[in-house]
């Protein structure tokens, strides 16, 4: 068949067949290249697509529908900001009671809105209580009712009111409940008198179970465990806490963090969320 004979109906036809092709060839490689590029290139940026519908009513004519799509790229270091927001206000640092200067312990997250936070039992040693800071400088007292020997993980019972007597509201954080995936991005936070962030990924998981018959698993993570402190809590990009380090964590893995789940395991906190209906 010769081109050049061809009507312009045709020709217009031939043209939008040709593009319909090459839009799914282009489609098709996209998605390969995607799925063969590295990690660290696959995280770094994600792709939304939203859609917007406008009506279009010209008077006296039947409505019309126009949708356009537009693809919005969100950059990974605004969701890490974003999961940083929602994660600090239920970090707070522990420090010695009646100590002078003030000796700082290590870190702990908030459980429930009564105040029940979770640290590393290796931070606290013998002490059966410590002051809590939280980000915005407001301190409280807390005492510790319980600690797991197989996890490391102690619980504290902060008071409603600070050190100065006023009403303390607390914050409490998303806890995931799933155990994370390799090569899943996580933020721990750090520093002990300026908040401080690092951000990584999931390199090993290993279960652990410990003389009392309790079991956790372990995150391991690129994040250099020299940056670890004791209590340090590691979160997902979603803002949910998945991990924190300690004494058992650290003996698996240097900078190894104890899954959330074992944080809450018998507290009201798993109650909680247990009664919560399933979205």
């Amino acid at each position: 068949m010769d081109i050049e004979h061809l009507s312009k109906s045709q020709i217009v036809l031939l043209t939008l067949l040709v593009s319909f092709v090459t839009s799914i060839a282009t489609g098709i490689v996209t998605v390969s290249l995607m799925e063969q590029a590295p990690p660290s290139i696959a995280q770094s940026v994600n792709r939304i697509v939203e859609r917007t519908v406008e009506r279009v009513v010209p008077g006296g004519q039947t409505a019309a529908v126009v949708t356009r799509e537009t693809t919005v790229v969100v950059k990974e270091s605004d969701i890490i900001s974003q999961a940083v927001e929602r994660v600090a206000p239920s970090v707070v640092r522990l420090y010695a009671s009646n100590s002078d200067p003030a000796l700082f312990l290590g870190f702990g997250v908030v459980l429930d809105a009564s105040g029940v936070i979770a640290s590393d039992s290796n931070a606290l040693g013998e002490s059966a209580n410590a002051d809590i800071v939280m980000l915005d400088g407001t301190r409280a007292r807390a005492f510790v009712t319980a600690r797991k020997t197989g996890t490391g993980v102690a619980l504290l019972q902060a008071a409603t009111t600070t050190n100065d007597g006023k009403s303390l509201p607390w914050r409490p954080a998303a806890i995931a409940l799933q155990k994370p995936v390799l090569g899943q991005t996580i933020i721990a936070f750090s520093g002990k008198s300026t908040p401080r962030i690092s951000s990584g990924i999931v390199t090993a998981l290993i279960s652990v179970d410990a003389e009392d018959g309790s079991h956790a698993d372990v995150i391991d993570t690129n994040i250099p465990g020299e940056s670890t402190f004791p209590g340090t809590i590691l979160a997902n990009i979603d803002g949910e806490i998945t991990g924190m380090s300690t004494g058992v964590s650290r003996g698996t893995f240097l900078g190894g963090y104890i899954s959330s789940p074992a944080l809450i395991k018998n507290t009201p906190a798993a109650a909680a969320l247990e009664k919560e209906p399933t979205q």
